[in-house]
């Protein structure tokens, strides 16, 4: 399968009718990613080469799942986790994030609070989905042919792994101690749904063109709504909020090193460390030194 990039659909259409929509959908070669928060919506993850390792961070830190290739990991939202690739081969992924506007939907089909590591027997039953969905999201979003062929890849799941009797959850996983917020701000204004789209892609390389892009409006639109409401330009806002969760795992994980901090939130080493001496008045490897 080919590298699809990402493309989203944050625009609020239909979220009234439609009991579950598509909020990003794409290929990668997967780097290490960690969310000490969980994500805003609940994810899928199809592994299509190479493999990776996935655990839950608020519970049972030492246990790790080992995602081969073929099996599907389901994540659900506000779960905080970490993933990363495993072994010397590039983890090539396919994903579909979604949000459950209303109902029960997911839940009754074994898709509850917890992670769930399913084996499909034909992974081009769900590429040719996944695929399907990518080219009719984006600027070009149709919500109601999204979400026909968001039901069709799950119900593909179903049938192929007998969800409840194939289908186990990871030895990680437990209840979450709260249960994932209501995605409200999904129809909310676009400061807050580009401030969702920030924070759930802090890795990735994002510009204020391309954020313009994804919420549909100009940039300059943005940067203005952005100012009103936040007091900061988006990319003020993005480096605010990187270098904060940067903070967080450099006092976390005193094993971790900068180079490693920088990568999971999406910036170059250098520019990192000016960044974060600017904000904190001081270096990362002086927080480090002091967290050991």
């Amino acid at each position: 399968m080919d590298l699809l990039p990402l493309k989203s659909n944050l625009t609020p259409s239909h979220n009234e009718l439609l009991p579950l929509s598509v909020y990003t959908v794409g290929t990668e070669i997967q780097p290490p990613l960690t969310r000490m928060k969980g994500f805003s919506a609940h994810q899928l993850f199809l592994t299509l080469s190479g493999a990776g390792q996935f655990r839950r961070l608020n519970v049972d830190k030492d246990k790790w799942d080992i995602l081969q290739p073929s099996q599907l990991l389901f994540i659900p939202a506000g779960c905080a986790h970490e993933y990363m690739p495993y072994g010397e081969s590039p983890w090539f992924v396919g994903y579909v994030t979604l949000l459950e506007n209303f109902g029960e939907v997911l839940s009754r089909w074994g898709f509850g609070d917890t992670p769930r590591l399913l084996q499909l027997s034909d992974v081009s039953l769900f590429t040719d989905r996944l695929l399907a969905i990518w080219q009719r999201s984006g600027n070009d979003h149709d919500p109601w042919q999204t979400t026909e062929l968001l039901y069709s890849l799950l119900l593909a799941i179903l049938k192929d792994t007998s969800l409840g009797q194939k289908g186990v959850q990871t030895e990680s996983a437990v209840p979450l101690v709260q249960p994932a917020a209501p995605p409200a701000s999904y129809r909310a204004s676009v400061v807050e749904v580009a401030v969702r789209f920030l924070h759930d892609h802090l890795n990735r390389p994002i510009t204020i063109a391309g954020l313009a892009g994804h919420v549909g409006y100009s940039q300059k639109q943005l940067t203005r709504l952005f100012r009103q409401s936040m007091g900061l330009t988006p990319l003020q806002y993005l480096h605010q909020i990187r270098l904060k969760t940067a903070r967080h795992l450099l006092l976390e994980h005193p094993d971790m090193t900068i180079r490693q901090a920088a990568a999971y939130v999406g910036l170059e080493p250098v520019y990192f460390a000016r960044l974060y001496k600017r904000e904190f008045h001081r270096l990362p490897s002086e927080e480090l030194r002091e967290g050991r």
